[in-house]
């Protein structure tokens, strides 16, 4: 017989008449404690077909439907509730629809390349209507619009406002106008995509009369139970449509944890279950599933540490904000890396797991961004380690790569001998990265020319450049220039990139044609991952194209053997819903993740990634490895829970390590069975605290206060920490007026302060 927690017993035994928040963090077992709760309903009169679980994706629709149906064999009624996606609920109510004559019908269509037509003909459609559009080639705008399309189709809002709120760059100003003449078609050809199947009933539905609403309110089930799972993740449509047909007459049960909420840019709404249902279902109650079975203590420390500092964001009370992420699984090791080199420092530490457990199918590598991937792909490829990338084209089908792959070939005499190329294709980077400004109608034949005769392209150019005049002539003579003198390079090839980016402006082209600076970013950190690597094997240009083409064929046999003990790489947003028992987490600098642009980061943003590391941290059972190695000053500062004391260098660790203070938990942890340890200093213990009393467990070693902020008058030669400049020294204080305070920093020099606007921390026990 299963055991429960009290927490999730509290759930479970609820009065069956209420609507119901569950704050459930990672690994609580909320599978188990809904069917449970299910269970119970029907025990308490509700018919089993008057229940209905929404769920967010088919894989976790059908394995609880497995697992409910399994947990119902004693039932004796042959009724079932309806489990199901948002998708398969619209489908339905959808069909009926049609059925009744209330919305158009339509053909669903499941395939992303009937879509990328439509949206080709739209934009045709907006160059026949001379719309002002910046951006004519596909690969720099077609993946945006499409997420924009999402975007719309996930809100309630206009496209012009969705566009706004999501502060999409100016040379995608056409994407409303595009979205408009995309649904002029759709309906013209009366088709549907998945996300039309919430939109195109909702909007039937908000525009309702009273006898509308009685026909359509006449075609959905009579539910009376409502379950959402992951509820964080719910959009404004999806919300607004269950509201329009079940807010008044059902109960509703909501499961989620808004920590958890990290697909906003795709149309999530967090603040729905943070504030919006405290509102539409008064009186709504709260449970907690605050216990983790997934790991063990130094998890749950990390993560309840990292929480705190996003507390405001669930709306929640004094009280409330001490709830912790309680870890009572196995222990959770913890680790850094052992190297500074992220390839090296990767299979040291997947040797150090085969040594103890062999298995790489429970392994995982998590990054925030794919460009932090490349050098470890790289790394595998060169060892032959088996992995499986998800959610990313393979390393060789990279656009970056590929473009920079086509210039080493013209250094290795590739327009002399076509077959030193990775691909023939790739010989049109050469005319098309940077963009030389060749009109669309002509862009394919010039390619082809170049393509099939590349030894010709110097002279292509240098025709085209005696066609026009101006700016362009100069950057084909220029291109045409450099393309020749690319050979001298062919023993470094390394350098031959760095200049070629330098000299073509290949930088630059990237910042004007990437509509987010985090696009930018990524393909510009893919580029030097990849010079890191070709600068690390010193081939020559002919020798690095023949290893990479072996790296490629080996990746490509690998991709088709699908071998099933192998590395999983992937992004965080993938990870979500996963577990492993190792998880090695790369890619954690400052600036990076939290990834900001422009050095700025507003609050929303920060707890948005914020979010994205405790994810990350609590996919991890066995054993977390962050793949950075902190320098001598950054472990002391994190042995006593400090803060980060640079938040704007790339080159500084990320402040969610600062903020989950893993050093620290595993020293306390490490020393709970020895009673004879000295106390631990620690900067603010109340954290610690609050979780060993929530976990209900004694804590053996002391912890004395290592630090306390300044209050009164400091005396010179004193030794103060501040939270932007560091730590520094005293140097006097007035004795009038403001009393202001004067410190040397070891960083940024001389600073002036006035005491009762800047928070000083004394240094003591120095």
């Amino acid at each position: 017989m299963t055991q429960y927690t009290q927490e999730q017993l509290a759930v479970i035994q609820a009065n069956t008449n209420i609507n119901a928040k569950i704050i459930a963090v990672a690994g609580a077992g909320k599978t188990t404690t809904l069917i449970a709760r299910i269970n119970h309903l029907i025990e308490q009169g509700v018919q089993p077909d008057r229940i209905a679980v929404f769920m967010f994706n088919k894989s976790a629709q059908e394995e609880f439907s497995q697992r409910l149906l399994q947990a119902m064999t004693h039932q004796s009624t042959a009724l079932k509730p309806e489990v199901m996606t948002f998708h398969s609920f619209g489908m339905k109510l959808a069909r009926r629809m049609e059925q009744r004559g209330l919305i158009e019908r339509s053909e669903l269509i499941t395939d992303d390349f009937s879509l990328v037509k439509l949206m080709r003909e739209a934009m045709q459609q907006l160059v026949r209507m001379q719309v002002n559009i910046e951006l004519h080639d596909e690969k720099d705008w077609l993946e945006d619009a499409m997420l924009f399309v999402d975007q719309v189709k996930a809100s309630t809002q206009s496209a012009k406002a969705v566009f706004l709120e999501a502060k999409w760059s100016k040379d995608r100003a056409f994407f409303p106008a595009l979205y408009k003449q995309l649904e002029i078609i759709r309906k013209r050809k009366k088709i549907r995509f998945f996300s039309d199947l919430i939109s195109d009933p909702l909007s039937f539905i908000e525009d309702a009369n009273e006898e509308q609403k009685a026909l359509y309110l006449g075609l959905v089930p009579k539910y009376t139970h409502l379950l959402i799972d992951e509820f964080q993740d719910i959009n404004d449509s999806q919300y607004s449509l269950l509201k329009h047909l079940y807010q008044s007459h059902s109960y509703w049960m909501m499961v989620g944890d808004v920590q958890q909420c990290i697909y906003e840019w795709r149309g999530a709404k967090p603040d729905i279950m943070a504030k919006q249902i405290d509102h539409d279902f008064k009186p709504i109650h709260r449970f907690d599933l605050s216990t983790s079975f997934r790991f063990g203590h130094q998890i749950g420390l990390m993560a309840s540490n990292l929480l705190a500092h996003n507390k405001q964001l669930d709306n929640e009370t004094p009280e409330e904000e001490s709830a912790c992420v309680i870890g009572k699984g196995e222990q959770t090791e913890f680790s850094f890396a052992q190297y500074d080199k992220t390839g090296k420092a990767l299979l040291n530490e997947l040797k150090t797991w085969g040594n103890q457990v062999g298995n790489l199918s429970n392994c995982a590598v998590l990054v925030r961004l794919y460009s932090d991937m490349v050098p470890i792909q790289l790394a595998l490829m060169h060892r032959k380690v088996p992995y499986q990338l998800h959610g990313d084209s393979p390393l060789f089908e990279n656009r970056q790569i590929r473009m920079l792959m086509a210039y080493i070939g013209v250094m290795a005499g590739g327009l002399d001998d076509a077959s030193l190329f990775y691909h023939k294709e790739d010989i049109s980077y050469l005319m098309t990265v940077p963009s030389l400004g060749i009109p669309p109608n002509q862009r394919k034949t010039i390619n082809q020319r170049a393509i099939a005769s590349p030894h010709l392209i110097p002279q292509m150019l240098e025709s085209m450049a005696d066609e026009t005049n101006g700016w362009r002539a100069k950057k084909l003579l220029e291109r045409a220039d450099w393309l020749r003198s690319l050979t001298l390079y062919s023993k470094q090839p390394d350098k031959g990139i760095i200049n070629t980016l330098d000299k073509l402006g290949i930088y630059r082209y990237f910042e004007n044609t990437s509509s987010k600076e985090i696009q930018y970013n990524e393909k510009v950190a893919t580029c030097e991952s990849f010079i890191a690597y070709v600068a690390g094997v010193k081939l020559d240009a002919k020798a690095l194209l023949d290893e990479l083409k072996q790296l490629a064929s080996l990746d490509q046999s690998r991709e088709n053997s699908k071998n099933q003990d192998s590395l999983h790489l992937m992004s965080l947003h993938k990870a979500k819903g996963l577990e492993f028992d190792l998880v090695i987490m790369a890619g954690l600098k400052e600036g990076l993740f939290p990834y900001y642009e422009a050095n700025k980061l507003d609050a929303t943003q920060l707890a948005a990634e914020r979010r994205l590391f405790y994810v990350g941290i609590t996919r991890a059972k066995k054993k977390l490895v962050l793949l950075t190695k902190p320098d001598k000053a950054e472990a002391k500062r994190l042995e006593v829970a400090e803060k980060a004391i640079n938040t704007k260098k790339v080159s500084d660790i990320s402040r969610f390590i600062y903020e989950s203070q893993p050093l620290l938990c595993q020293k306390i942890l490490q020393r709970q069975d020895d009673h004879q340890a000295s106390n631990i200093e620690v900067k603010d213990t109340a954290k610690i605290k609050a979780y060993f009393a929530q976990a209900g467990m004694t804590l053996n070693n002391p912890l004395q206060q290592s630090q306390h902020e300044f209050s009164g008058k400091l005396k010179p030669g004193e030794k103060v920490r501040h939270d932007q400049f560091g730590q520094g020294v005293v140097i006097r204080q007035e004795k009038g007026g403001n009393e202001m305070i004067y410190v040397e920093f070891e960083e940024v020099g001389f600073k002036r302060f006035n005491p009762r606007h800047t928070k000083l921390v004394k240094l003591v026990n120095q």
